[in-house]
């Protein structure tokens, strides 16, 4: 018996490696953070400024972890996406603004 191999098929509802899914995301991202304050901005300030760690599960082209790890240059911050092309993107912008 062969082992079988992973599929490529996935469930999300919208092609995650399209540019206009990317493009969506990233407008979605920006609405919300402006319209929220800010990252974290319901969060207690005292506890924000003591995050070591931060996962964003689902991250998409990763503005929100970008504008997080602006906010807290010190906090390890890793983004995880089901989409190979998101997180290139989101890497991408990382290492062009200084971040890694």
């Amino acid at each position: 018996m062969s082992p079988e191999q992973p599929s490529n098929k996935t469930s999300y509802p919208i092609d995650p490696e399209s540019g206009t899914e990317m493009a969506r995301l990233m407008f979605q991202e920006r609405l919300f953070n402006e319209n929220m304050g800010g990252v974290l901005s319901e969060q207690d300030p005292e506890v924000v400024k003591n995050l070591k760690d931060v996962v964003d599960l689902a991250c998409g082209p990763g503005g929100w972890i970008l504008n997080l790890a602006y906010a807290l240059p010190e906090t390890n911050i890793v983004g995880i996406d089901i989409s190979k092309s998101m997180t290139d993107y989101a890497r991408t912008q990382a290492w062009t603004q200084g971040l890694n």
